[in-house]
């Protein structure tokens, strides 16, 4: 998931823009991609890959996107978590939360 999510560039002007990008750029490399999947109430995960949970963000602070990554951990659905972000300073998101590995990919682009 992560190898084909960095192998493509992506233009947006929003974020939702840019998890339609996502999205389309993981089906082209062969996974079924499921967006804005519901966990409970109004939590509610942009992408699901198989048993990974993709998260878009370009903008919030670093402690409210770890809390909601916190949020998604705790849910059985996931094995991992993926964190795409147009922000330098989410990297600084644990690398495990609720003992789920986090990956965070830096994307360029945007703003077309």
């Amino acid at each position: 998931v992560c190898a084909a999510i960095r192998a493509h560039r992506y233009v947006w002007q929003n974020e939702n823009q840019l998890q339609e990008g996502l999205a389309g750029a993981l089906a082209a490399s062969g996974w079924t991609v499921e967006r804005e999947v519901r966990l409970s109430g109004a939590s509610r995960i942009d992408l699901l890959i198989g048993r990974v949970g993709v998260e878009v963000k370009i903008a919030g602070t670093t402690e409210t996107v770890a809390r909601q990554l916190q949020r998604y951990a705790a849910s059985d659905l996931f094995d991992a978590l993926v964190l795409v972000t147009s922000r330098a300073r989410h990297r600084a998101v644990p690398a495990v939360l609720g003992g789920k590995p986090v990956t965070v990919i830096m994307v360029g682009g945007g703003f077309a």
